[in-house]
């Protein structure tokens, strides 16, 4: 059975030049433990090469932008307002064309690196034709969790006049 690495990331990881070192270090490591062949990657609307295409040239592998494009965006409506309400519709329509993508691209082993979003709904839609295995590069590497803006608990509890 045709294996794929899903490598599930915040977007921006994807956007960074010079690529983060964390990353770049899951990346290479993926792709020598498993033989990737090919890297698949959800990125529509990210820069003309992303760091991931960058370094998969690099490597001399195939890289395969697997989500709609710009225009088949365009045809599949949205019911999300761009913030954090999402249409699930339009999420499983363009997981079921990365479905297709992946497979015509994924010859023995693939690696995978889309939305953490995706991570786990496309994994089960892809359980049947692939042995998976499943990464999660936790943005909390981006953060400084402990100096974040807060709302003070009088805020939270006051009640809207």
């Amino acid at each position: 059975m045709r294996k794929l690495c899903i490598f599930g990331t915040h977007h921006q990881f994807q956007c960074d030049v010079p690529m983060d070192s964390y990353f770049h270090t899951n990346l290479r490591s993926l792709i020598e433990q498993h033989k990737i062949d090919v890297v698949c990657e959800e990125a529509t609307g990210l820069p003309p090469k992303s760091c991931v295409e960058l370094l998969v040239d690099e490597l001399g592998l195939k890289w395969r932008n697997i989500d709609a494009t710009i225009e088949e965006r365009k045809l599949i409506p949205d019911r999300g307002n761009g913030d954090s309400l999402q249409d699930l519709d339009l999420y499983m329509q363009r997981e079921k064309m990365w479905i297709t993508r992946i497979s015509e691209a994924v010859t023995a082993s693939g690696l995978l690196i889309c939305g953490l979003c995706h991570t786990f709904t496309i994994a089960e839609k892809l359980r049947e034709l692939f042995e998976l295995e499943i990464h999660v590069y936790d943005p909390r590497r981006i953060y400084n969790w402990d100096g974040r803006p807060r709302v003070s608990a009088t805020a939270i509890t006051a009640k809207p006049q």
